[in-house]
């Protein structure tokens, strides 16, 4: 799909794919300044319960050791659950998986907000996961419209 901006700071790259898909690839560590300027940019796009974001997260060339204590920290006070629809990550390792797991279980507790989080292992599985959830959304709205 086409990208309709790009942001780069230090090796991370984020693209918005469309008015309400974040995509971002995060190459070796994801440091605490690189932490700020994400949230910099979810701020820029407004990111909110009024303009929920699809969060997807490439893993797959970053640090297998997982996010350190200081972003982890960083994302748990200035990231709110209701800026996303969902949030998806692929290619994570193990230790990924269990320390992104526990921030957004983390993060729901800030607001009392549910914050759907999904793991999968492939870009082509993220955007069927997507393109899933879309429609789960759509048709749950369809459905209170005829309430």
């Amino acid at each position: 799909m086409a990208v309709l901006r790009e942001w780069v700071f230090g090796t991370q790259r984020v693209s918005l794919e469309s008015s309400d898909i974040l995509w971002a690839k995060i190459r070796g560590s994801f440091s605490e300044p690189d932490v700020r300027e994400l949230v910099r940019v979810f701020r820029e796009l407004e990111a909110g319960p009024d303009k929920p974001l699809y969060f997807v997260v490439d893993l797959s060339d970053s640090n297998p050791e997982g996010l350190s204590v200081a972003p982890r920290k960083y994302l748990a006070e200035h990231v709110r659950p209701g800026w996303f629809h969902a949030i998806v990550f692929f290619g994570a390792s193990r230790m990924h998986r269990e320390v992104l797991q526990a921030l957004v279980v983390a993060l729901q507790f800030v607001d009392d907000t549910k914050l759907e989080a999904q793991f999968v292992d492939s870009e082509a599985q993220a955007r069927a996961w997507l393109e899933a959830h879309r429609r789960r959304r759509e048709a749950a709205g369809a459905l209170k419209g005829h309430a």
